[in-house]
């Protein structure tokens, strides 16, 4: 990700970090930094109040760590004004810092794909990916099988989804009439290589979703690949309750 250009126009009004519970267990992933780099994957950016307050240490410890995330080119820090009191500091992954985070598309998987499609045709990828999605289904809708609501559904599939690496969680997020509505985030993707190369995977991705929550009203509200900080997956069906 580009560091942010520094000039000298007035900064843009950008809300608050999300507040990140104390304590966080990102901690128990690996030492200090590697927690920082996973809770500010989770969160997409984050002031050092917030870093030091979810792993449960001082704010002079915290800066401590950025200070060597950012010499090793990690992390970046963009100024933002709040709209109260002086602007803050939130910090982000790089590219090198992304690299600390599980790649399952590795340059082997997306060169038997190519290989793959080249001697048996773009149909042979769509029929490869139909049988993923069949096999993925089963096994999903088998673990979410004594699930009674939509929403027991979708705290089983992020548990899923979290265990196969994508730092997924339901969030519930505000609406503009005051309502609540629950959000599938998935704060990365181990497959991002191969879904650049092929699309199709994130369609399936869609589709194995829908499927599984028997939700065909699922969309997705933001993209990692298209820019956005996390996939983002809400049900239309489900807000209108």
């Amino acid at each position: 990700m580009p560091a942010a250009p520094r000039t000298n126009t007035p900064l843009p009004e950008t809300p608050a970090p999300a507040p990140v519970p104390a304590g966080s267990r990102t901690v128990a992933l690996g030492g200090t930094r590697q927690a920082l780099l996973t809770l500010i994957k989770r969160h997409g950016e984050l002031d050092v109040a917030s870093l030091a307050r979810g792993l449960g240490v001082s704010n002079v410890a915290i800066r401590q760590h950025l200070a060597g995330l950012e010499a090793a080119g990690q992390i970046e820090a963009r100024m933002v004004r709040k709209a109260v009191g002086r602007p803050a500091k939130l910090y982000r992954l790089t590219g090198e810092g992304e690299k600390e985070f599980p790649q399952s598309s590795d340059v082997v998987a997306l060169d038997l794909l190519a290989r793959m499609e080249k001697i048996m045709g773009p149909e042979a990828l769509e029929e490869l990916f139909k049988a993923r999605l069949k096999d993925l289904s089963k096994t999903y809708q088998q673990r979410m099988a004594a699930a009674k609501t939509w929403d027991e559904k979708l705290k089983i599939l992020a548990r899923i989804r979290d265990e196969e690496g994508y730092l997924a969680n339901v969030e519930s997020v505000k609406t503009a009439d005051g309502s609540q509505k629950q959000v599938l985030v998935e704060h990365h993707c181990p497959v991002a290589s191969i879904a650049k190369q092929h699309p199709m995977v994130c369609r399936y991705e869609m589709e194995l979703f829908r499927r599984v929550l028997g939700d065909p009203t699922l969309k997705r509200s933001e993209h990692i690949l298209s820019g956005g900080h996390a996939c983002a997956y809400e049900s239309e069906a489900q807000n209108k309750k």
